[in-house]
């Protein structure tokens, strides 16, 4: 009887941990950056040319979110970018998935990360999160030209509206 107690008792202390960790409640927040490097360059994922990531006074905005390929909030949020990605194709604007994974063999089999046309998906921008105070997964950035940031925590699709107008902003 005793050990049917424990047991019960650590399933529902599992059951609880589990629905509050799967209920993350999205961030969003206008904060400046660290200093750090100005510039990281990044390996692409799936081929293609290193991208040079700007973090100060880029010569045109950039869009970054910075996720894991262990992150199923990442991967909701992935497909979404890069829709909104090909709104800006032909735009002068750069937008990015900066994985902070250290090799891009993995990356490559997600199928998201497969799937994806528009965005520029590179990896090993581990210390680029760590400069810019990345907590959790999936942090968007967004970097003016004039050195305005702005900064989105979590995985809430509407956020993509956001970072649509602060793009647009910035464009004009």
């Amino acid at each position: 009887m005793k050990k049917l107690l424990i047991l019960t008792f650590a399933v529902l202390a599992f059951a609880a941990c589990a629905k509050e960790s799967s209920q993350q409640q999205p961030v969003q927040t206008d904060n400046t950056v660290a200093q750090a490097p100005a510039a990281y360059t990044l390996p692409a994922v799936l081929g293609g040319e290193d991208f040079v990531l700007e973090k100060e006074n880029p010569s045109k905005p950039i869009l970054v979110a910075s996720m894991a390929g262990f992150c199923g909030y990442c991967k909701k949020m992935l497909p979404l970018i890069d829709e909104m990605a090909g709104k800006y194709k032909d735009k002068n604007v750069d937008i990015v998935i900066a994985f902070v994974d250290p090799a891009n063999d993995k990356l490559k089999e997600i199928d998201v990360v497969k799937n994806a046309k528009n965005a520029k998906i590179h990896y090993n921008a581990a210390h680029f999160g760590q400069d810019m105070g990345v907590t959790g997964f999936p942090t968007m950035f967004f970097i003016g030209t004039n050195g305005e940031t702005k900064k989105w925590i979590g995985a809430d699709p509407a956020y993509i509206e956001l970072m649509s107008a602060t793009i647009d902003e910035s464009l004009k």
